[in-house]
């Protein structure tokens, strides 16, 4: 019986120990992840290279003690444990309160993505008076175009040398000319900026019901009552950018060009903006 009880007790140990650790290893690498996303590369490095000495110090205290026995070892290893969950808690801690801060490249910084909190009611507002009612299915935008085209009420949008629309699955290339406008003066600013002919992405454009209803099953922000209906909306990529030569340290460059110049044109009176970071995009709808 004793020894029954002392085989629960080692194996709950044990159990608690390797989820423990699964949890915290899974934190980090969730946390690194996003700090590759929001910090430059120089600064993701320095941390990773910080937990590298973190793991190696406790490694070192856990091979001097392990000789005193399992249970003294358990409640050293478990510092192993703790080390990835605080390193997960403070990158995050950084990322809400200094990484979310988009210098510009001439000014003072500012909280340009926690400006970018224009939410769905007031974008609906502006996409109802600026748009085009719902299509139903991609039949019904190909058959309407050319009329719509001639209206001057839809227009074609492609890459070009000034942004790159990626392969839509769950979109339309089609937007209001006002959208199309709108995407030529973000372009236009953020190269300038740049001083480059780096391109943003698009990556989602118009879209019908049917694509709504498809992308409810797998993407939590999909509305029902979606801007993207109106041909008003666009989504921009924070995180992926075009170059002929890009090198990964310019990316955090590219991301703070990109948001001066939307916080610009947001504070113009523009387009209306919502920053979506499960999808790593700006949710724009034109004003």
């Amino acid at each position: 019986m004793n020894i029954r009880n002392i085989d629960i007790r080692k194996f709950a140990f044990k159990f608690t120990y390797y989820l423990t650790t699964f949890i915290g290893l899974g934190l980090l690498v969730w946390a690194l992840h996003h700090a590759y996303l929001y910090f430059n590369i120089a600064s993701a490095l320095w941390i990773c290279l910080y937990i590298a000495i973190a793991v190696y110090l406790i490694f070192a205290i856990i091979v001097t003690t392990k000789r005193y026995g399992f249970q003294r070892f358990i409640a050293h290893t478990l510092m192993l444990q703790l080390v990835p969950i605080a390193a997960s808690i403070s990158i995050f801690g950084l990322i809400s309160n200094d990484c979310t801060t988009f210098t510009p490249i001439n000014g003072r910084a500012s909280q340009y993505e926690r400006a970018f909190n224009d939410l769905q009611d007031k974008q609906k507002a502006a996409a109802i008076a600026n748009g085009l009612s719902p299509f139903k299915s991609r039949a019904e935008i190909e058959d309407s175009y050319k009329k719509l085209r001639l209206a001057r009420k839809l227009v074609l949008i492609e890459s070009n040398p000034k942004y790159i629309v990626r392969e839509l699955t769950s979109s339309a290339p089609y937007v209001v000319p006002k959208v199309r406008d709108l995407l030529d003066d973000i372009a236009t600013s953020f190269q300038e900026k740049t001083q480059s002919k780096a391109r943003f992405i698009v990556t989602s454009v118009l879209r019908t019901e049917e694509d709504v209803a498809k992308l409810r099953k797998t993407n939590v922000n999909a509305s029902t009552n979606s801007c993207h209906c109106n041909a008003t909306t666009i989504d921009i990529s924070y995180v992926r950018f075009g170059m002929d030569k890009f090198r990964p340290r310019d990316s955090y460059q590219l991301r703070l060009a990109l948001a001066q110049t939307l916080h610009e044109l947001r504070e113009e009176g523009r387009c209306y903006v919502k920053i979506e970071r499960k999808q790593y995009c700006y949710h724009i709808t034109v004003r």
